[in-house]
């Protein structure tokens, strides 16, 4: 999935974020604000810009995950997109769909959604918050706990599709 498909199906409009900075109480946009979130936790982006922010994780030698965050006004969007993507709605497990959806019941960071994303919808992992009300330590709490959810659902995911081999099927 590149990030232009994701970006595609977002119109985000940048403005100045209405965020003061500590250091010099002066407003900081929203590439200033990804750059201090992610010096705190000695994170590097794949892609920054005023609309959008690419982060990737490695998770082991064969898998990573990618954290996508926009601006809309004064609100973030982050999200993880899983590799679970379909090519239609009826093509999606319903029964899954059901089991996230009581899991954003007990969740306090982040929901379970279907996104669409270029021609196929996806399971993501997301979360919105007003950019003035993250600071670097929730910052960081909200992107552990997206990339870790999205982690745990994939790894999941590829126990239940091994074949008699061992090796996991793609899910799609």
């Amino acid at each position: 999935m590149s990030a232009e498909k994701h970006m595609d199906e977002k119109s985000p409009k940048m403005e100045k974020v209405a965020t003061i900075n500590e250091n010099n109480d002066e407003q900081e946009n929203f590439s200033s604000f990804i750059k201090r979130m992610c010096a705190a936790s000695n994170w590097v982006t794949r892609e920054l810009d005023d609309e959008h922010a690419i982060i990737e994780f490695t998770l082991d030698q064969t898998r990573s995950q990618t954290l996508f965050i926009f601006i809309f006004g004064d609100e973030l969007e982050f999200s993880v997109p899983s590799f679970a993507a379909f090519d239609s709605l009826d093509a999606v497990p319903h029964f899954i769909s059901s089991t996230l959806l009581q899991v954003n019941a007990k969740t306090k960071i982040g929901f379970w959604c279907l996104e669409q994303i270029g021609n196929k919808i996806v399971y993501s992992f997301m979360h919105n918050a007003k950019i003035e009300a993250i600071d670097e330590k929730q910052f960081m709490e909200i992107v552990m706990t997206l990339v870790q959810r999205v982690d745990e659902f994939e790894s999941l995911l590829m126990k239940m599709s091994a074949n008699v081999d061992g090796k996991p099927d793609i899910v799609q």
